[in-house]
């Protein structure tokens, strides 16, 4: 399955990386997608987002991609940690 972009989301990953404080490994993780399309995007969007003024700001489906990312990590964590209590529980009683 494939998923598709919209070029507004691939810019602001590319405005992002442009702005120089995170890698392409960073930004890959965070907005969960794969290094290879970040770094696609960074050459394609590049010289275009070089003559936006505005590098800062994200849009709403980035921001939101973002958060949901994030949460979806702490549940992920939480997940884990109930697994090993439960494991830990597990051979306590018997």
């Amino acid at each position: 399955m494939s998923i598709r972009y919209s070029e507004d989301f691939k810019k602001e990953v590319v405005k992002a990386y442009m702005a120089g404080d995170r890698s392409i490994h960073q930004l890959a993780v965070e907005f969960n997608v794969a290094k290879s399309s970040v770094s696609k995007w960074a050459n394609e969007y590049r010289e275009e987002c070089l003559y936006t003024t505005d590098t800062t700001s994200e849009s709403n489906d980035a921001k939101e991609i973002r958060r949901l990312n994030q949460l979806l990590n702490e549940k992920d964590k939480g997940i884990a940690f109930l697994k090993k209590a439960t494991a830990f529980f597990a051979k306590e009683i018997d």
